[in-house]
């Protein structure tokens, strides 16, 4: 049987689960204080995924503010005035509930995994870590000092430091997306300012719940009103901020020196489209077939690198995507001149149909995969994205078209246009600098410059 005759029976098979397998409904009203409630009916497993998400990330951390929003989202599971740290973990294992943080670019999130019949406990669990946390101070200098031993740059992972120094080039100073923390920033952090920080961006209108999964409606609605329902804040307006986005508009290339770095880790930068954009379909089957032939030729055939991969990531006030791999020192800039060729023949050569539908399968098979609550949460996410259009995604995905996917290419895998950062031991790729034209070198004191 044919490779082509094989996509053609997978995309098949995948059309008709997603005609079997429905979507989320969604109710949505708010409380009397202001929050937000998100309600997602889906599935038949009894259990829910419920998460609290506040507008606020990186994005609202003024300077000296660098890690505020993490900082907070690790502490509230840190103790607070009903359970301590040991007592949540004890419940949570007795109700065989999960309780976890996450902060990003946009939002800070606490999210909590249960069986539904448990969801009154699981949200006393859950609201008492959001509303009343402690903010001990020896746990959070805890916290503090694993940053400052962990992540600074003399010590982070160089994985990590292209990645913080690719932010810090896309964005600047100037910008929050572009400033991370530093050792004496850290280290005048107090209790004091984490809790001052959590009651001015904590607060009911500026907060969501999203509760997905299996459940009664009317039950739901009932706890949240009994957790949620009283709370009150002294602020109450929505955080509003307006940032810069990131523009790239030649080939720039950065390095960071990181001593004794066995492999230089690479990672190129461009502009991509968000969520709302009309191109944003054909730009993700793009990517998947640009993801497949960087692993053919950087990978298997050149030999460069373990893993290499192009990543779509979109915020509020960035749309970008990278490409990341790690390399041997020596193999450094041919790595990078092998992406330059790759980069410049995907934007010259014009993708098979059989191509587009090995993407097209790819794409769909990867959000059909799981029932899980959490995963249809992280994918319809009322709070991140136009539910009604993430609905439509599957659909609007089979009627694209491959001429649609060759214009996103044109558009955004221009050759030579991408800010690239290089992490390694200058020692061992000093002579290979000596080569790149117009090279930018960084320096840990770069991320020390706030405006």
């Amino acid at each position: 049987m044919s490779m082509k005759k094989i996509v053609s029976i997978a995309l098949l098979l995948v059309a008709g689960y997603i005609s079997a397998q429905g979507v989320p409904t969604l109710e949505t009203y708010t409380l009397k204080n202001g929050l937000k409630i998100y309600l997602m009916q889906y599935g038949k497993i009894p259990a829910v995924n419920v998460r609290f998400i506040v507008n606020s990330g990186r994005k609202n951390e003024i300077p000296g503010q660098q890690g505020y929003s993490a900082l907070t989202g690790s502490m509230l599971l840190r103790g607070n005035k009903k359970y301590t740290q040991e007592g949540q973990a004890d419940k949570a294992f007795k109700l065989g509930a999960e309780l976890s943080d996450a902060s990003n670019e946009d939002y800070t999130s606490i999210t909590a995994n249960m069986l539904y019949k448990d969801f009154d406990a699981g949200m006393d669990l859950f609201s008492a870590a959001i509303l009343t946390p402690l903010f001990d101070k020896e746990k959070l200098d805890q916290e503090i000092s694993y940053l400052v031993d962990y992540n600074t740059p003399n010590k982070m992972d160089i994985a990590n430091l292209a990645a913080v120094f690719s932010a810090h080039g896309l964005h600047g100073p100037a910008n929050p997306l572009g400033r991370y923390f530093y050792k004496k920033q850290l280290q005048e952090i107090t209790p004091e300012k984490i809790k001052e920080y959590h009651q001015f961006n904590f607060t009911p209108k500026n907060s969501s719940v999203v509760v997905c999964g299996n459940f009664n409606a009317a039950e739901v609605k009932s706890v949240v009103e009994k957790y949620f329902g009283n709370w009150q804040s002294a602020y109450g307006e929505v955080n509003g901020v307006s940032l810069d986005m990131p523009s790239v508009k030649k080939k720039e290339i950065g390095f960071i020196n990181r001593s004794n770095a066995t492999q230089c880790a690479l990672q190129w930068n461009k502009i991509a489209p968000g969520t709302k954009d009309k191109d944003y379909m054909a730009f993700r089957v793009a990517n998947a077939v640009f993801g497949r032939l960087l692993f053919s030729e950087i990978r298997e055939k050149g030999g460069k690198t373990y893993s290499i991969q192009s990543i779509h990531q979109t915020s509020q006030f960035s749309n970008i995507f990278y490409v990341m791999c790690s390399v041997r020192s020596e193999e450094m800039l041919n790595t990078v001149d092998l992406f330059d060729k790759t980069l410049k023949d995907f934007s010259t050569v014009n993708i098979t149909q059989e191509d587009f539908d090995k993407a097209v399968t790819g794409i769909k098979v990867g959000i059909m995969s799981s029932e899980l609550p959490a995963d249809i949460l992280a994918f319809y996410n009322p709070v991140a994205y136009d539910f009604n259009k993430r609905k439509a995604f599957l659909s609007d995905l089979t009627t694209l078209k491959l001429e649609d996917v060759q214009k996103a290419i044109k558009k955004y895998y221009t050759p030579d246009v991408y800010k690239l950062v290089i992490a390694g031991d200058e020692n061992k790729v000093g002579e290979q600098l000596k080569n790149i034209k117009g090279l930018t070198k960084f320096s840990a004191t770069d991320l020390e410059k706030e405006n």
